[in-house]
């Protein structure tokens, strides 16, 4: 064999093991874990804003995001103080879907027992989660619903939302902006790029 082929095969044999353990990298789970506060806003008319209450975060678990993967794979807990179901329960469920940003869906499990004190789950919800890939700040769009056997049960989402890291008004509506969003009164959290295509189309 030619020394010339030799070395090109040699350089593919590294480059392919090279890439593979790239890959395997990119799927070992990385752990997160975030403490800050927030504040629950309501809008409570066209650009009029209240707060309802300062709420602790706490975030503990793993995301594994591979180069392959279409969405991240959070395991683990979020907890938001004064929503006592996020509270001391690990089964947290975020269905995240493509995006603008990592959003999905929380859903918390909560075993309940009912009137023949036989015990079942009970899924509550707090609503839509939008976050980095490190998890350092986050948007809840709330839309409590509780789903338990046959039934369920949908909030009143579209007119309070969780901003964290936030302090004030200014600072919680600066992050939905760097998130992409405004805050339509009739329609919630709405996309701003969204809203451009739109105006585009209408004229």
């Amino acid at each position: 064999m030619p020394k010339s082929l030799k070395i090109i095969l040699i350089c593919l044999c590294l480059a392919a093991i090279i890439f593979c353990v790239v890959i395997g990298i990119s799927y070992i789970p990385r752990h997160v874990q975030q403490e800050f506060s927030g504040i629950e806003l309501r809008i409570t008319s066209e650009d009029e804003y209240e707060i309802l209450q300062t709420l602790y975060i706490r975030i503990d678990g793993r995301v594994r995001y591979g180069i392959f993967a279409s969405f991240p794979l959070f395991d683990g807990s979020i907890e938001v103080s004064a929503y006592d179901f996020t509270l001391d329960n690990p089964h947290l469920g975020i269905s995240f879907f493509n995006g603008f940003s990592l959003g999905g869906a929380m859903s918390y499990p909560v075993l309940v027992r009912d009137a023949s004190r036989s015990p079942a789950t009970r899924i509550e919800s707090l609503g839509w989660i939008y976050t980095n890939e490190d998890f350092s700040s986050l948007v809840i769009h709330i839309a409590e619903w509780t789903s338990m056997g046959g039934g369920s049960y949908q909030g009143q989402p579209g007119n309070r939302v969780i901003v964290a890291p936030a302090t004030n008004i200014i600072a919680a509506l600066e992050l939905l902006h760097s998130y992409g969003f405004v805050w339509v009164y009739e329609f919630g959290l709405v996309n701003q790029a969204l809203i451009n295509r739109l105006e585009l189309l209408i004229e």
